[in-house]
Order: C-alpha cells, then structure tokens, then sequence
C-alpha cells in the first residue's frame, strides 16, 4: 500500500473514467477485488484513461474489461475533482451516462456485481468519491 501511495503521489493529477448505467431505477456498481486498491468497496464501473486515449474510448474499453458489458450509448454528464488524501489521490473524473448491452462477464478487477438504489447507496461506504459522484447525479435529475 506504501508503494502505491508514494505512486500516486509522485504521477500528481490522473485522468479516469466512470459510467452511471440505470435500470429499474437501480445504478450498477462493481465490487473491487482485494488485491486492488481500495479493495472490497463498491464503486461505480471505471478506471485511468491511458495516454493517447479519449475519456469515451477509455469508458467503453473498461466497462467492457470489468464487466463484460457493451456500451450502446454514452453521454459525458459531468466532470468530477476526486481528492483522496489518504491514498495521495488527486483525479479528474469524466462521468457518463451509459446506456449497456449484453452480458455480465467480470474480471479478476472485480469481485461482484450489483444493481443497488439510491436509498442502498447512501447506507454504503463507495470507493474513492463515488458516492459524490452518484449523489451529483441524482441531484442533476432532480432525485
């Protein structure tokens, strides 16, 4: 955990990715596997946008990479400053609206899947600033 830290510190701001997919009024959250930082919490699907990528290609390659999903729309929503100081983690976090197809197909990123309200969210500790990021959501459609 040191070495990842130390890291994130030394990279300074990092670009990523995260996609809000509704249905039935439910988000779709990924449970992060142990071996990965922040390991065990819910977040929303997602991940660092690589060099030469665009925020878009970088949402539909790692929505398809951790759960086997297909983007069939996506709209940018909005733009997200993540500042976790415990972890040295300052992002800049483009957010979609992703509209999916196909069929749930998880990595070893990710140990569980789940589509969860907005009333089960608020009870749950997320990842990072997901839970912002989700409650923004809500507020811009007036939830």
């Amino acid at each position: 955990m040191r070495l990842i830290r130390f890291i994130m510190n030394f990279i300074g701001i990092q670009n990523s990715a995260s996609g809000i997919i509704l249905k039935n009024g439910k988000v779709l959250l990924t449970k992060r596997s142990k071996a990965i930082v922040e390991g065990g919490k819910w977040c929303l699907p997602g991940g660092h946008i690589k060099k030469w990528e665009t925020a878009e290609s970088a949402m539909i390659r790692e929505l398809k990479e951790e759960t086997g999903y297909d983007v069939k729309k996506i709209k940018l929503l909005f733009l997200h400053e993540e500042f976790v100081k415990r972890l040295g983690l300052h992002a800049n976090v483009f957010v979609f609206d992703i509209e999916i197809s196909g069929k749930i197909n998880q990595n070893w990123e990710v140990s569980d899947c789940g589509w969860f309200s907005q009333v089960e969210i608020a009870k749950m500790n997320l990842a990072f600033t997901h839970k912002d990021m989700v409650n923004k959501y809500f507020k811009m459609n007036g939830k």
